[in-house]
């Protein structure tokens, strides 16, 4: 059975993909842990709530630059 974290890691990379549509995302992955979620995409890695990491992608301008905003946040772990 599915979890919140589960549906909000989905809400999340969803997120992403509609606010950058032009970016090739088939590798980006949204994963649940028990509080916080991972997102994961060519070698980064960046952790926070849904609340974070949504806040992170209305901030970031383009792709990139949502990377930008997480390591800013010290959200990036690499």
């Amino acid at each position: 059975m599915a979890r919140d974290i589960d549906y909000a890691a989905i809400a999340v990379k969803k997120a992403i993909v509609e606010k950058f549509p032009g970016t090739p995302l088939d590798e980006l992955e949204a994963v649940a842990g028990d509080k916080t979620m991972a997102l994961l995409h060519a070698g980064r890695k960046a952790e926070g709530t849904r609340d974070d990491l949504l806040a992170a992608v209305r901030l970031a301008t383009s792709y990139d630059n949502l990377w930008e905003v997480l390591k800013s946040e010290g959200r990036c772990v690499r």
